[in-house]
């Protein structure tokens, strides 16, 4: 069987931006805090710009750029050195792999990203992946200005359903349900499964107004999805609460704001939207 060709890349395998990717094209790739970074890791530990990549004469190259904390090469410290397939290159408490085209190690290593990142029933991340990245972009929020808003997302009654069809339908369901909020939403909003029937959504630069807008849409979608469960079609409602960041707030201060108008949503009847003012 012919190998697949891709070309060198850089993964993130370990710290906030675990299991995101960069392919190399042989262009200048910086590495550091600062948010124009080819690939941007917001830690202190990082500084702005704290190393670079790039190719030359046929092979990859790394160079630290006199950053606060060093650059780390299998767990050296560096000033330049050549890269080699399967190198781990330390910045700050992230760590990043160097993979050479679709080596075996590269798609274990891919295999086990994706495992650790997603949730297997719904594709979205899983519940410790999205809380990372929550916290990450509330680092960010505080440095741009950007603003914020969460919806937390629970299916109505599922316990019910789940007791009525079993677990197998609710499965079914589940998938279902992710594939309408997937079609729904904008593709730039991470969506991450909190754990059960529970969703939330990452709006990046929203009013609450328009967070509320967007969770509206998602309400009614779901409303108006049926769910074919061999001879039997279910039709399923969700309640949504939506929570901008507020000011010195971290991530579990407006994932608590959230669920709070989360339960408002289903203590005033379900298939609903609350949100905060």
């Amino acid at each position: 069987m012919q190998q697949e060709k891709r070309s060198p890349r850089l993964i993130v395998v370990s710290g906030v931006m675990l299991g995101h990717q960069v392919e190399l094209s042989g262009e200048t790739v910086v590495i550091g805090r600062a948010s124009e970074c080819a690939i941007s890791l917001p830690h202190p530990s990082v500084s702005r710009r704290h190393c670079r990549i790039w190719s030359e004469d046929g092979r990859y190259h790394i160079e630290d750029l006199s950053s606060t904390n060093r650059t780390f090469l299998n767990g050296e410290a560096i000033t330049r050195a050549d890269l080699r397939d399967g190198d781990q290159i330390g910045v700050g408490q992230n760590a990043l792999k160097f993979f050479v085209g679709a080596s075996v190690e590269a798609r274990y290593h891919r295999e086990l990203l994706d495992l650790a990142i997603y949730d297997g029933l719904t594709g979205f991340y899983n519940r410790r992946h999205f809380r990372a990245l929550l916290d990450e972009e509330i680092e960010k929020a505080r440095t741009t200005a950007v603003r914020l808003c969460l919806l937390m997302l629970d299916l109505d009654h599922f316990k019910a359903l789940n007791d009525e069809h079993g677990h197998l339908v609710g499965d079914q369901v589940l998938a279902a349900i992710a594939e309408v909020l997937r079609e729904s939403a904008p593709k730039t909003a991470p969506i991450g499964r909190l754990g059960g029937e529970e969703f939330a959504l990452l709006l990046r630069d929203a009013s609450l107004r328009e967070a509320c807008d967007l969770a509206e849409i998602l309400r009614a979608a779901v409303s108006a999805r049926t769910v074919n469960v061999g001879k039997q079609v279910l039709r399923v409602s969700i309640s949504i609460g939506v929570a901008i960041l507020a000011d010195g707030a971290d991530s579990a201060g407006l994932l608590r704001a959230a669920d709070e108008q989360l339960y408002r949503a289903k203590e005033a009847g379900r298939n609903r939207v609350a949100s905060q003012g």
